[in-house]
């Protein structure tokens, strides 16, 4: 069980762009969609609620959280761990490749919504809670060679936990229309 919480640290650590990117990107409602309105086989492409302005803002927000981790890393105390740590050591290039991956995987999941004929704000469970997280592993692969496979395992089992604790609060306060 202490292994897991090393390993918690490690991928969370590393997570946090795409979690700030996919999270805060649907506060910045945008009015350029992606699509354009485009259609594929007469279903939209990926419909209204995937624009520009969130892709844009998303990407700068996990900018922004892998520059704040670069400026926190030698503050803080990884180096106390009973058990050495792979702490990726984050800068805002790499956040900005991260958030990007979360963006792109969370665009393929509306894709993939949209050929199964799920409506915008339709639950899809599962996909809804881990689209993001392919995107923002494979993307910084080209970067970091360093990500383990074990963070992807423990971040598929926990963000669908951390997505519903977080959509229920935003529903809770009325930030959001539904509790998944």
């Amino acid at each position: 069980m202490c292994m897991v919480l090393y390993l918690f640290i490690e991928a969370l650590w590393f997570i946090l762009p795409a979690y700030a990117a996919n999270g805060m990107a649907p506060l910045f409602k945008g009015m350029h969609t992606i699509d354009g309105g485009r259609k594929f086989r007469g279903k939209p492409l990926l419909g209204p609620g995937k624009t520009w302005e969130g892709l844009f803002f998303g990407c700068l927000i996990a900018t922004f959280v892998g520059f704040l981790q670069m400026a926190a890393l030698p503050g803080l105390p990884f180096d106390l761990s009973p058990v050495p740590l792979l702490i990726v050591n984050m800068n805002p290039l790499i956040g900005f490749v991260i958030g990007l991956g979360a963006m792109l995987g969370d665009i393929l999941g509306s894709f993939i919504k949209r050929r199964i004929d799920l409506k915008r704000g339709k639950p899809a469970p599962v996909l809804d809670q881990i689209d993001f997280l392919f995107g923002a592993f494979l993307l910084p692969l080209a970067l970091i060679s360093t990500i383990r496979v074990e963070w992807f395992i423990l971040m598929v089992i926990l963000t669908p936990v951390f997505h519903l604790l977080a959509n229920g609060v935003g529903y809770a306060l009325k930030m959001s229309d539904s509790w998944y």
